[in-house]
């Protein structure tokens, strides 16, 4: 699904150069549940937003189903992130003027599907995440972890073959982040997409199949990589 060869990320302020990334190579498959920790500008950011085509690496292949992403034109890259991409932050980033159901649509509005297909869909989404009884609420009348499923369900509305989560759980008390969490697990097994958690917290890392760990910008660990024996 998702391949990185060799992954380098690069800033420069004035003469200064800072490396973030040091040469990440990658491969994670359709249905994967996956989670990257690390210390604080260890590059986790920096690694999700090259993942989702939000940002160019300085160095290296990155492709998505085989095709060469970073040759693609700034608009298909905003194609390919509508299509295949879902996104969801620590800070929900919902609009407040609009309810639940039409935040929900804003990915198929982007596409241009009509109104009345769009909020179908987007509540069909919402009752999938336990929200049937919210659609018309807006986000200031929703607690933070129904503003989170919100989220969720406007990153799932569109069918993405990736998930990316930045944080997800971080701004939740305990008992919402599981539940949260739990809600991950059962769209990835139900349906089928790359879910990829960036996250603090070793108890939500530890709950995903595969937990890769940055360092210094490098990748220092892949709990899929089995060493070999002796």
């Amino acid at each position: 699904m998702l391949e990185l060869e060799a992954i380098s990320r690069s800033f420069r302020v004035g003469p200064a150069e800072t490396q973030v990334l040091r040469g990440i190579s990658l491969t994670l498959a359709a249905g994967e549940m996956a989670s990257i920790m690390g210390g604080s500008g260890s590059g986790k950011t920096t690694l999700m937003n090259i993942i989702g085509l939000l940002d160019r690496p300085s160095e290296g292949a990155y492709r998505i189903r085989g095709e060469d992403v970073l040759a693609a034109r700034p608009d298909a890259l905003s194609g390919l992130r509508n299509r295949l991409i879902g996104f969801v932050f620590q800070s929900y980033l919902l609009l407040p003027r609009l309810n639940a159901w039409r935040n929900v649509a804003l990915p198929l509005m982007y596409r241009g599907v009509a109104e009345g297909e769009a909020r179908r869909r987007a509540c069909e989404m919402l009752e999938r995440v336990g929200l049937s009884h919210r659609t018309e609420h807006f986000p200031p009348q929703l607690s933070g972890g129904q503003r989170q499923r919100v989220a969720i369900a406007r990153a799932l509305v569109g069918e993405p073959a990736v998930l990316l989560a930045d944080e997800p759980t971080g701004a939740l008390d305990p008992t919402t982040s599981q539940e949260i969490m739990d809600l991950f697990l059962e769209m990835n097994a139900a349906l089928g997409v790359l879910v990829l958690i960036i996250t603090h917290d070793p108890g939500v890392a530890a709950q995903c199949r595969r937990r890769l760990v940055l360092e210094g910008g490098a990748l220092a660990h892949d709990s899929a990589r089995v060493p070999a024996p002796c």
